[in-house]
């Protein structure tokens, strides 16, 4: 299993074998967990042994952990010196995609043709694309002013609000955050001074929502000065008929137009992956694309006098 959700437990297995391929057991065995960003989760930590050759690594994957692509790494390491590095990557996402993906298509779970490790890089990619197909973008856009006070920039104000809101989770990690991290950014603004130099403000996110955010110089901590000649902030919104179960129908949709372009252009598929009443996948290439365009036009179309009006 290649995708995860919050709170699962991550299994990684490996089989030792010497150049006999023999199993064996090396002098050391440590694995190395990293997540999205980079950060380490779990360093040179040993591996469990269940017979010759055979070890495990069971990682519990956090209730809040950061939706994406985790990397880990096995190093083992021979009594002789020898050294030899097994890398493997799992996706945690806010739902078992790859399921939903082989129903969608009518795939068996024979992974000849596809195996479930590149379905899940496959719906991870969709989903990326999907966000920033679905989301709305405001690029160098004014800050409203204090919600409370209605101040903008005094050299105190720190709270401001999007014009436009939910802010959306535009890189889809599973929190809304400004960028006063270095990995996930979901909103980032800067300011230009009254010389006209263009300085870097951090925006924190208060109420992803309702759209209200604080924003600082660039230490994260010291308000706006009073004496500037812009601020201006970039961010994604959500449209107003946003819904998630539809969205992620779109990914799977999405993922199924990708899978089926591979799967025709291949030299060589293997019928048994596909049922007999599903030819289509050859047939009409765009089928899935269709669909994924239908779903997405259910979120984007606004609401008219409780009738959704359809935009040419």
């Amino acid at each position: 299993m290649s995708i995860y959700q919050r709170s699962e437990t991550y299994v990684h297995r490996v089989t030792i074998r010497d150049r006999n391929n023999t199993k064996t057991d090396p002098s050391t065995i440590k694995e190395t967990i990293t997540d999205p960003c980079g950060k380490y989760l779990v360093t040179s930590q040993s591996m469990v042994s269940d017979a010759v050759g055979e070890y495990y690594y069971n990682y519990t994957i956090s209730s809040s952990a950061t939706y994406g692509r985790y990397t880990s790494k096995v190093t083992v390491a021979s009594a002789g010196g020898n050294i030899a590095v097994y890398k493997d990557e799992f996706y945690v996402m806010p739902w078992e995609a790859v399921t939903d993906l082989r129903q969608t298509m009518g795939l068996s779970n024979d992974t000849k043709s596809i195996s479930d490790d590149d379905l899940s890089n496959i719906i991870w990619n969709c989903y990326q694309w999907a966000l920033k197909d679905i989301y709305i973008h405001h690029h160098n856009e004014h800050p409203s002013s204090n919600p409370s006070t209605g101040i903008l920039w005094d050299g105190s104000n720190k709270l401001y609000k999007t014009s436009h809101y939910p802010i959306a989770d535009s890189n889809g990690d599973g929190t809304v955050s400004g960028n006063q991290y270095s990995c996930v950014t979901d909103i980032s603004g800067f300011y230009i001074d009254d010389d006209g130099h263009y300085n870097k403000a951090v925006v924190k996110v208060r109420n992803a929502t309702n759209g209200e955010i604080y924003i600082y110089k660039s230490d994260g901590v010291t308000p706006i000065p009073s004496v500037i000649d812009d601020l201006l902030i970039d961010y994604w919104s959500e449209p107003p008929e946003f819904d998630t179960f539809v969205f992620q129908q779109a990914v799977v949709l999405l993922a199924a137009h990708e899978v089926s372009n591979r799967l025709i252009n291949i030299d060589k598929v293997n019928i048994s992956d596909l049922y007999t009443n599903n030819p289509l996948v050859v047939i009409n290439p765009q089928r899935f694309m269709n669909e994924y365009r239908r779903y997405m036009g259910l979120i984007r179309e606004p609401v008219i006098g409780g009738v959704k009006a359809r935009l040419e």
